[in-house]
């Protein structure tokens, strides 16, 4: 297997579990009865055919990120306003984790610029 191949291969499976976890802790109820083992939601967010060099290439990892944190994340009934917070903790937490996981310095600022807009 070349160098090029197995770099490729891990950036496209970085977030496999990084996202299914938050999904797991943003729910104290769900996490108390989940056996870590257990069949959990993953998704895998590919990115290797993005520059993470620009900012182009960042934002769109980041919007890759949010797309599957919003998939692996509890659905939510928009009149539970308790249901809501829980999808919007267990996003958020997904989030974070993915991007502390790439460890891409432009990923961090621009989930920093996130964070900062939604106050």
């Amino acid at each position: 297997m070349s160098r090029f191949t197995s770099h490729a291969r891990a950036r496209t499976c970085a977030l496999l579990g990084a996202l299914a976890t938050a999904a797991l802790l943003a729910s104290p109820a769900i996490a108390a009865a989940a056996d870590p083992a257990a069949d959990v939601p993953r998704v895998s967010v590919q990115y290797s055919n993005l520059d993470l060099a620009t900012s182009a290439g960042t934002r769109a990892l980041y919007q890759r990120i949010r797309s599957a944190a919003r998939k692996v994340c509890p659905a939510y009934d928009p009149l539970d306003l308790e249901a809501f917070a829980a999808s919007q903790e267990c996003q958020q937490q997904a989030i974070a984790r993915a991007v502390r996981q790439i460890g891409n310095a432009r990923l961090a600022a621009v989930h920093a610029r996130a964070r900062a807009r939604r106050g």
